[in-house]
């Protein structure tokens, strides 16, 4: 790729946009267009990644739970426990109709109550908006190495509970080290598999003139090669996923002549690498937003839902699960279906301890995740659903149109919306992993669809709603859930 003409392209830009060229949107959304790294190209990270699986020792082995040497079932409650009492825990859980009593369904749940830290750091080199990515193994990730934000750590991580090496950068994160703050939320992860998991998503930037030093397994890319990056299957992981779904290019103090900016791009359409959609939907947003009124309708439409929702959940012992067997070397429904628990060793020389055992869930089938795209009156829009899963702390968050394991569904429940997907052309298609730590070898298939005029909607359980408004919601905590933010980092 030719550095004069990204060079050329971003004092083009800036010339066009004023006052905005001096703000971070401006930097971040820059960042986007292109892919031009002096430090990394984007095939670089890809043989990166692949040598580090190649060079880097990281070997998982399925284990008896008796093997288990640091974790323990409780005698009282049968929970699958650590012994420091650190970590997390396998614990039983009970779902049932707040109204009537009735029980629904019981399952095991991850118990994880500490907040974690997911953490981006970004810096500006020779006037480019770059961010620090690791390289980063889980035991279980499909290709073991996949792209993770800079820090990612459990509290009893960086805390050293494990008694191993401190967490690299982390005094950027825990206020050590003078930082701006460019985005920070605490967001939910997976409802239906997790109790009231919350990580803390943050973006800083690092204004300093002093060289930051990397790791081997950091390396700085512009946001355009995250985005690229995603375009392969399990590349880049959940958790940056998640805190890159917080960035917006736009502000509404500044005033953007949208024609000119579509102008210049169509002029260096040999170096910016995102694609006619991507830059259609995100170019709208810098004119057209959704009103406070309107944006106050769809919180209050999800405040009813989680009003309305009567469901009720509270935790039991793992021991007295209905319709669940607890084996020497498995966790799982009668069925089959579902989701499975099982023990895994791990031994590696690249993390804060060179071997540890730990409980891991293994998803039985790959999941459908889908968001619908219309033009509505001129204007883009998503379909999001709201969607309940009765680990959220609250009950309900805005999901994905579709959201779903199809093989755990008779023929007759599949869920709505789901044909729209299924071996249909997609704006964006690839398999994403889920967070490695604690979901075995589990991906989903994250699919956008551009469906022009489409205009059948639930309206009881659906919504269409702009990407700015869904930018807008992101920077509240606990809107969006992980599947949604997942599919909203792509843009």
């Amino acid at each position: 790729m030719n550095k004069a003409r990204v060079t050329e392209l971003r004092e083009r830009l800036i010339s066009a946009v004023g006052d905005f060229s001096g703000s971070v949107e401006f930097d971040v959304f820059f960042s986007a267009l292109v892919d031009y790294n002096p430090f990394n190209s984007t095939e670089d990270i890809l043989k990166w990644l692949r040598d580090l699986n190649r060079i880097q020792f990281f070997e998982v082995e399925e284990i008896d739970f008796s093997f288990l040497q640091q974790w323990h079932f409780d005698e009282l409650n049968g929970d699958l426990r650590h012994n420091k009492g650190k970590f997390f825990s396998i614990r039983g859980f009970q779902v049932f109709d707040s109204w009537t009593g009735e029980v629904l369904w019981d399952q095991p749940i991850i118990d994880q109550p500490e907040v974690g830290i997911l953490g981006i750091l970004c810096k500006k080199i020779d006037g480019v908006l770059y961010f620090l990515m690791q390289a980063k193994a889980e035991p279980g990730n499909i290709n073991t190495y996949q792209i993770s934000p800079t820090v990612q750590a459990t509290r009893s991580n960086y805390t050293l509970a494990h008694g191993g090496k401190k967490t690299i950068y982390l005094e950027y994160f825990n206020g050590e080290t003078p930082v701006k703050v460019l985005y920070y939320q605490y967001q939910s992860e997976q409802g239906a598999r997790f109790l009231e998991k919350r990580n803390r998503n943050i973006i800083v930037l690092d204004e300093s003139n002093t060289p930051i030093k990397l790791s081997p397994n950091h390396k700085w890319l512009t946001l355009g090669q995250i985005k690229s990056l995603m375009e392969y299957d399990n590349t880049v992981n959940m958790d940056s996923r998640s805190v890159i779904s917080l960035i917006r290019y736009w502000d509404s103090r500044y005033k953007i002549d949208v024609p000119t900016i579509f102008k210049i791009i169509n002029d260096y359409l040999d170096v910016i690498k995102r694609s006619e959609f991507w830059l259609s939907t995100v170019l709208q947003c810098f004119e057209t937003h959704e009103s406070e009124s309107q944006l106050s309708e769809i919180r209050n439409a999800l405040n009813w839902k989680r009003y309305f929702c009567y469901l009720g959940r509270k935790t039991i012992p793992l021991k007295d699960l209905r319709d669940w067997s607890i084996g020497t070397r498995i966790i799982q429904h009668k069925d089959e279906k579902f989701f499975q628990i099982l023990a895994v060793r791990i031994n590696a020389n690249n993390r804060e301890v060179e071997s540890w055992d730990q409980p891991i869930m293994r998803q039985r089938h790959h999941g459908q995740i889908g968001l619908v795209c219309t033009r509505n009156e001129g204007v883009y829009r998503f379909l999001v659903q709201m969607k309940i899963e009765p680990g959220l702390y609250d009950l309900v968050e805005f999901a994905p149109s579709v959201q779903s394991i199809v093989e755990n569904y008779a023929p007759e429940n599949r869920p709505k919306y789901l044909d729209l997907f299924l071996g249909q052309h997609c704006v964006y298609k690839a398999k994403q992993s889920e967070e490695g730590g604690r979901f075995y070898r589990e991906c989903n298939i994250n699919m956008i669809r551009y469906i022009p005029d489409f205009k059948e909607v639930d309206t009881n359980n659906h919504i269409w709603i702009s990407l700015a408004g869904l930018k807008e919601m992101v920077q509240t905590q606990q809107m969006l859930n992980i599947e949604l933010r997942s599919l909203l980092a792509y843009f």
